[in-house]
């Protein structure tokens, strides 16, 4: 197939035609070559822009004559020749009304839901920061329990070993009465 195609080309290079009709052919064979690479037939792009179209007439009123839907190649940024690319130039004649009132309405949908995804996230926020005060409340408080038991705690043990004092002085005491009792009655014996 490629081999006819250069014979073709070369047929005309043989004939001299003007620059222009080169040009052309140039575009066409690239084209052809493209449609090849991508496995796009010419058929598939009448069919793809006429799709194109009809999507985009939805919206905007356009000049059919003039638009231009083709196979092109993307350039590297090194100068190579890069993927097939799908080119569209549709001029645009106007914007139908019912189109930018429905644009409006989706911008304005839109904004709205921002702001409500906005207030739940702050929402969540407020929820969160009131968990986490609820939260340090609670440890606070078991904090101050745990403070409060360690200092009863330490009271009964304050008591607990005045009291021991306490009965060590009685008993003590009480042994010095009994002595001097026994020491008087030893006396009073004797």
């Amino acid at each position: 197939m490629f081999e006819n195609i250069i014979k073709f080309f070369k047929s005309l290079g043989k004939n001299k035609n003007s620059m222009q009709s080169k040009d052309a052919a140039k575009e066409r064979l690239h084209l052809v070559l493209m449609q090849d690479r991508a496995n796009i037939s010419a058929d598939f792009l009448a069919l793809m822009k006429q799709e194109i179209i009809e999507v985009i007439k939805k919206y905007i009123d356009v000049d059919e004559n003039a638009i231009d839907v083709r196979l092109t190649n993307k350039s590297n940024d090194d100068g190579t020749t890069g993927a097939p690319v799908l080119y569209a130039n549709i001029p645009i004649v106007s914007v139908k009304e019912e189109a930018k009132e429905q644009a409006k309405k989706v911008v304005a949908e839109t904004n709205d839901s921002k702001e409500n995804v906005k207030e739940e996230k702050e929402e969540k926020k407020e929820e969160k920061k009131e968990e986490e005060k609820q939260e340090d409340t609670k440890k606070s408080d078991t904090v101050e329990k745990e403070d409060n038991k360690k200092v009863e705690k330490q009271e009964v043990e304050k008591e607990t070993n005045q009291t021991d004092e306490t009965t060590k002085e009685v008993i003590e005491k009480a042994e010095e009465i009994v002595e001097e009792i026994n020491e008087e009655v030893e006396k009073e014996t004797l």
